[in-house]
């Protein structure tokens, strides 16, 4: 759990959110799954990700594109935005996925804290 709460305070990534008439949303942000949980983050908002068939096929398409199981992916998707509780999911916003549009390996960045001059 730790490494998601510092992965979403390190991630920032450009974001889109595009409203359909059906209620659909695409969303586009940094996708984790670790364990049996799953995070979409992008500039605007943290999603809890419901783990339907899609999260799982997203999982299968994410997994090549990581270096390690903690490893984030940029993805766009089609979703279901909501805010009801669910016993399994604490974040605030949930997103239930409907379509895959793309995954991408994410950019590297260098998170190395460093202290004192060079």
């Amino acid at each position: 759990m730790k490494k998601i709460v510092v992965f979403l305070l390190i991630t920032s990534v450009l974001s889109c959110k595009k409203s359909s008439p059906e209620g659909l949303t695409t969303v586009k942000g940094n996708y984790i799954f670790f364990e049996d949980a799953a995070v979409l983050q992008n500039d605007n908002e943290i999603y809890g990700v419901f783990l339907n068939a899609k999260a799982l096929e997203l999982n299968k398409k994410a997994a090549p594109l990581k270096k390690s199981n903690t490893d984030m992916v940029n993805v766009e998707i089609t979703g279901i935005i909501s805010t009801k509780k669910d016993p399994k999911i604490l974040w605030e916003n949930k997103i239930e996925i409907i379509d895959i549009i793309a995954v991408s390996a994410a950019k590297e960045t260098d998170n190395t804290l460093k202290l004192g001059t060079e």
